[in-house]
């Protein structure tokens, strides 16, 4: 438990630094980040990291009137630490928090198509209910995390280097196009809309 009172603590200075970049129009969209233990029973990714991934998100989708709070945080069971197999993604569904974005940070995410091969992050659906939420492996480079909330935000994949969706970096500033940032605009109008994610109120308002 002093590990989740912590990562809180944190995250009431992440909203707190964002707050002078709000305008009356934005909407800001709750984080859920549930943490797993590494072999030690310690975290394997502290509250720095995840500020940083989160900070990374910010850049991008704030100019977009998206912003995130991180909301709440809950230490994972052992056994999440290491997701080989899509049933191992799926188990982490009662973990789910409703009108929140589920982040799960995990040590290693296996690749389920490519045996042998992990990956940085993913943007899960459910096997059997559709239910969507974002896993995020320890080994993750600073933008994974905005790369999986575009994702959640309704955008696919590109190939131009250093777009946020590509999986290509040539050390330039990563990027939105003009195309992307409509849908994720509109994505988020829609979640608003049908309530399926709430505004959580002015990004300063920390819960």
């Amino acid at each position: 438990m002093r590990v989740a009172r912590v990562v809180i603590v944190a995250a009431s200075a992440l909203g707190l630094s964002f707050a002078r970049d709000a305008r009356a129009d934005d909407a800001t969209f709750a984080l859920s980040v549930d943490v797993a233990p590494d072999t030690d029973g310690k975290p394997v990714r502290d509250a720095a990291w995840i500020d940083a991934q989160i900070e990374a998100a910010e850049r991008l989708f704030v100019p977009l009137g998206v912003h995130f709070r991180w909301r709440r945080t809950h230490p994972l069971p052992a056994r999440f630490a290491s997701l080989a197999t899509r049933a191992d993604r799926d188990a982490l569904r009662p973990h789910v928090q409703k009108h929140a974005i589920s982040v799960f940070v995990v040590n290693e995410l296996a690749d389920v198509d490519e045996a042998g091969r992990f990956r940085m992050g993913v943007c899960w659906h459910h096997g059997k209910d559709g239910t969507r939420y974002l896993i995020v492996a320890a080994s993750a480079r600073p933008t994974v995390l905005a790369h999986e909330l575009g994702h959640y935000f309704g955008l696919h994949h590109s190939k131009v280097v250093d777009n946020l969706m590509s999986y290509s970096r040539a050390d330039g500033e990563v990027f939105l196009d003009d195309a992307q940032k409509s849908t994720v605009k509109g994505r988020a109008a829609l979640y608003l809309r049908t309530r399926a994610l709430p505004d959580v109120g002015p990004a300063r308002s920390f819960l």
